[in-house]
């Protein structure tokens, strides 16, 4: 006999669907400068009055102003463009890891409006206390009632429900209650998420207007390890517990060097920020290497010409293209983006990686795909976390309740 499971589903007041509506227009301007009404009536097929009723709403809250447009016409009132007033709310991203924690406050549009450093402390307590300070000193210093939300990434596995990491090896935290020691005090909301994932958010949240979109891809990170967020159809790979997409965890080599995670060989160990210093470290060429020799460094020598940076990072390019092979034959991504030192020394690695690619994927593997270094200089990371806190109040079509589509435009109905 078999067994039938239902699944309810949350039954959508009509005031949610006011507020899905709202954040729906108000992404449209967020990412069409000078839309005006009409154009909003026309691309999401609402009524006029509609438009009309939610555009008020969010004018009188501040978050949209109207501008009259010079126009050459001879005749008729000049166009009114609507725009994001993108002061009138702040949104506070943090970027958590041993080499680089930072933290930024960005506005409505994302951009970086001021941030500040800290050093690293061993003890989780005493660092995230720090950090809990730092966070509501720039909260207390952008205005009351102004702040959004906080979001935070960090290296490993945390519940973004609750902001508890499970496992962040590289941080050397397990079981501890992030969002517990951040938050005290603090009537803000906060989010969370993994660093790799939310560096691939950023990649499609801040996409360039008129550029190609893309839907699959995996953004690899190289701080403190290797970290890859993987995107399926424009949305995030998280997996049943938030711990999909552990690529920098897959073996690469079966009885391969000892990996931090308490397995060995695997791909991280070989082609991280950490794997390009030991590999650096351990050439012998008689030279004095010190011992706080960093993979920025490393890139910057190679880049100069150094003959030994240049074979450490040919060396992680190779190591770099096994893993991509595989994330090719198992994602089929149109794009593979990477992050931090891999984005710096790219143009030195590029032919090594795609040498590496050639002698092992078919020709049709290699026509559709994309390498590309990040498009945010460095800072995807932390403008990731700046974006986990904007998408919770800018809905775009495709992540709709309940949604009816008309074409290629997804919308809900109620006012």
């Amino acid at each position: 006999m078999s067994t039938v499971t239902l699944t309810t589903r949350r039954v959508l007041r009509k005031a949610d669907l006011r507020e899905a509506n709202e954040r729906l227009i108000l992404n449209l301007i967020r990412q069409t400068p000078d839309i005006s009404r009409s154009d909003l009536v026309r691309v999401t097929g609402f009524s006029a009055s509609s438009v009309s009723l939610i555009v008020n709403r969010l004018v009188r809250r501040g978050w949209v102003r109207e501008d009259r447009l010079e126009s050459n016409a001879q005749s008729g009132r000049p166009p009114v463009a609507l725009r994001l007033d993108a002061d009138s709310m702040l949104a506070i991203g943090v970027e958590i890891s041993r080499e680089r924690t930072r933290v930024a406050v960005a506005d409505l549009h994302g951009r970086i409006l001021r941030q500040k450093s800290l050093p690293w402390h061993p003890s989780a307590n005493v660092f995230l206390g720090r950090l809990r300070s730092a966070i509501q000193s720039e909260a207390a210093s952008c205005g009351e009632g102004k702040v959004l939300g906080v979001g935070v990434a960090l290296p490993g596995t945390i519940r973004r429900d609750t902001g508890r990491v499970t496992a962040a090896e590289g941080l050397g935290w397990f079981e501890i209650d992030v969002h517990g020691e951040l938050s005290r005090r603090s009537k803000i909301p906060f989010y969370y998420d993994n660093n790799a994932k939310l560096a691939a958010t950023a990649e499609r949240w801040y996409r360039k207007p008129g550029s190609a979109e893309i839907k699959d891809y995996v953004f690899v990170t190289a701080q403190g390890g290797l970290g890859t967020g993987v995107v399926i159809d424009g949305r995030i790979l998280h997996g049943a517990d938030g711990e999909a997409s552990e690529f920098g965890h897959t073996l690469l080599y079966a009885n391969g060097r000892k990996c931090i995670c308490g397995n060995s060989g695997c791909w991280e160990e070989y082609a991280s920020d950490r794997a390009l210093v030991r590999i650096y470290k351990e050439m012998e060429t008689g030279e004095s290497v010190p011992d706080t020799a960093t993979a920025e460094e490393i890139v910057r020598l190679a880049q100069d010409g150094d003959p030994r940076g240049l074979a450490a990072l040919n060396e992680v390019a190779h190591n770099l293209s096994l893993g991509f092979v595989n994330l090719i034959y198992a994602l089929n991504p149109e794009a593979i983006i990477v992050g931090d030192c891999l984005a710096k020394g790219w143009d030195l690695m590029e032919g090594a990686v795609w040498d590496g690619l050639r002698q092992r994927l078919p020709q049709r593997y290699l026509s559709r795909i994309t390498l590309a270094p990040e498009q945010l200089g460095g800072d995807s990371i932390l403008m990731g976390a700046v974006a986990n806190v904007l998408s919770h109040y800018f809905t775009t079509f495709d992540h709709q309740p309940d949604a009816q589509s008309k074409g290629d435009v997804t919308f809900v109905t109620a006012e």
